[in-house]
C-alpha cells in the first residue's frame, strides 16, 4: 500500500513540474520469445521475467516457417476463441516516442536473433502496438509511432481471412481486444503493449488457415523435432483453441 501510495505521489509530483510521466511498456509473447534460448540475452537486458502474466490473446498455429523446418509457428488470428499468450513488462520506463521506438527495435533484434537495427519489420512480419483504451495515452506517443511506421517498406502486409477484417491498422496498432489476465480476468495494468505479428500461411478460395491434420502431419513428418515448439508453448502457458486436437493427432513426444 504504502509503495503505491509513494509511486502515485512521485507521479504527481512529476506533473506539477510539467515533466514527461514514464508509461509503462511490455511485449505480448505468443511463441518462442518467451523460452528460446537464442532469446535468453534479450529477455535478460529488457524484460523483468518476474513479472509475466498468462493472458487472453486470439492465437492459433498458422505460418509455415522455413526456419522451423516447413512447421507451423503462431500467428494472431482475429475473430476465433481466444487462446492464452503471456505479457512481460519491460525493464525500462516509456518518456517519449523515441524510447519506445526503441523498445521495439530491441524486440524485432531478438524476433531475427541479430543485432538491433533500424528495423521494427520485414516482409514475413513487423512490431505492431496495442494500447491500453483504459489510459490517458498523450496524441503525441500515437502519431511517433504512425509516422515512424511510414518508414518501413511493406509495413502491416498481414493477410487474413475474408471474416477477419484487417489486423494491423495503417497507422501500426494491433486491432485485437486489451489482453486480460486468465488469473483473475483484470485488464493487464500497463500502458502500452508490444506484438511482433507474422503473416499466417493461407490457401484456398476462399482463403483459410490450415487444418488440424495438416499442422499435425508437418510435425509429424519432421525429422529434426521441431514439434518441440508446441511442446515447449504449452509448458510456457502459450495455448490456442486447438492445442486438444492437435495434441491427439501427434506422436508421441521424443525424450530430449
Amino acid at each position: 500500500m504504502y509503495q503505491n501510495w509513494l509511486r502515485w505521489l512521485l507521479r504527481l509530483l512529476k506533473l506539477t513540474r510539467n515533466e514527461p510521466v514514464p508509461l509503462t511498456v511490455g511485449i505480448l509473447i505468443i511463441g518462442s520469445l518467451l523460452w528460446d534460448e537464442r532469446r535468453q540475452a534479450w529477455r535478460n537486458a529488457r524484460l523483468d521475467m518476474a513479472s509475466i502474466d498468462t493472458v487472453t490473446a486470439p492465437i492459433r498455429y498458422g505460418r509455415l516457417s522455413s526456419s522451423r523446418g516447413n512447421t507451423y509457428t503462431m500467428v494472431f488470428s482475429r475473430g476465433y476463441d481466444a487462446g492464452h499468450g503471456a505479457v512481460v513488462r519491460c525493464v525500462h520506463p516509456v518518456s517519449s516516442v523515441d524510447d519506445l521506438i526503441s523498445e521495439a527495435k530491441h524486440l524485432w533484434a531478438a524476433e531475427q536473433n541479430a543485432t538491433v537495427s533500424q528495423q521494427i519489420s520485414a516482409g514475413w512480419g513487423c512490431v505492431t502496438l496495442l494500447c491500453n483504451p483504459d489510459r490517458n495515452i498523450q496524441q503525441t506517443f500515437l502519431t511517433g509511432w504512425a509516422d515512424r511506421i511510414a518508414q518501413e517498406r511493406n509495413y502491416g502486409n498481414v493477410p487474413q481471412t475474408p471474416e477477419e477484417g484487417r489486423l494491423v491498422s495503417a497507422e501500426g496498432l494491433l486491432q485485437i481486444p486489451w489482453p486480460r489476465r486468465v488469473a483473475d480476468g483484470a485488464a493487464v495494468p500497463l500502458d502500452f503493449l508490444l506484438a511482433t505479428v507474422t503473416r499466417p500461411t493461407l490457401a484456398g478460395t476462399p482463403l483459410s488457415y490450415p487444418t488440424v491434420e495438416m499442422i499435425a502431419d508437418a510435425w509429424n513428418g519432421d525429422t529434426e523435432n521441431h514439434v518441440e515448439y508446441f511442446w515447449k508453448n504449452g509448458e510456457n502457458g502459450i495455448r490456442t483453441f486447438r492445442d486438444d486436437a492437435i495434441r491427439a493427432l501427434l506422436q508421441p513426444r521424443r525424450a530430449l
